[in-house]
């Protein structure tokens, strides 16, 4: 969900009378040890646990934590674009750290990359700061059989990993003037090709701490994609259980 929605979906929490909010890190959610944060009620505590339960569980747990928000009918759980930094349990509506987390301006470092294609920016917030994107040609799948089969996989691996260097070169060009500032860095496209990415280019590996796990949707990597990043970037993950 956008960050416009987020921020209207918060208002409309505050006028719904609710009951309990709770903000769970992700060490602490990584951790499963929730008894110290569930609310006092024995209603709200039973829907609080239902819902970080299967938050555990979930197939890709969360590694920016996760707000929920009880209301008398529902129970709102919003996985944020970037980690929440605290653990708390309060009584009544407190939005405030979502409040603060969405308007916050981490600098973020973004690889966006498909065979054939990559683009490499730099923002502050949604602003800008510093962009880089160029094609390199990457040969489709080939059905023939036999040798030629060999020479074409041969010539393709050749040029995935000529994508890989450029990309990486382009990486470390583009991130390394402002290293220290990086907060975050997200990747977008396609995952295998990400993968492969990731395994050749060491600034990517020394980057892992502070690479985020989901990936930004772009069909295209280029400068059009990059001018709209921002809106993926800032995507909250929401679930909604009705009571």
């Amino acid at each position: 969900m956008p960050r416009p929605a987020i921020l209207r979906l918060l208002d409309e929490l505050g006028g719904e009378d609710c009951v309990a909010t709770v903000c769970v890190s992700a060490e602490t959610l990584a951790s499963a040890d929730l008894a110290h944060l569930l609310p006092d009620a024995d209603t709200e505590r039973a829907r609080a646990s239902e819902t970080l339960s299967v938050a555990i569980s979930a197939r890709q747990p969360s590694d920016t934590g996760l707000a929920l928000f009880l209301t008398p009918t529902r129970t709102v759980a919003i996985r944020p674009p970037f980690p929440l930094d605290l653990d708390m349990t309060a009584a009544g509506f407190e939005p405030e750290p979502l409040r603060a987390l969405l308007a916050s301006r981490p600098v973020v470092g973004v690889v966006l990359l498909r065979l054939g294609r990559y683009a490499v920016a730099v923002l502050r917030g949604d602003e800008l700061l510093a962009t880089k994107t160029d094609t390199r040609y990457v040969k489709s799948r080939h059905r023939a059989g036999g040798s030629s089969q060999r020479r074409f996989m041969r010539s393709r691996d050749r040029l995935i990993r000529e994508l890989y260097g450029k990309t990486c070169e382009v990486v470390r060009a583009i991130f390394e003037p402002r290293i220290r500032e990086l907060d975050y860095v997200l990747l977008g496209g396609e995952r295998n090709t990400l993968n492969g990415f990731a395994k050749r280019c060491r600034l990517m590996q020394d980057l892992k701490p502070k690479t985020l796990s989901r990936l930004l949707s772009v069909d295209r990597p280029n400068q059009r994609a990059l001018q709209s990043i921002s809106r993926e970037i800032w995507k909250s993950r929401v679930t909604f259980h009705h009571h």
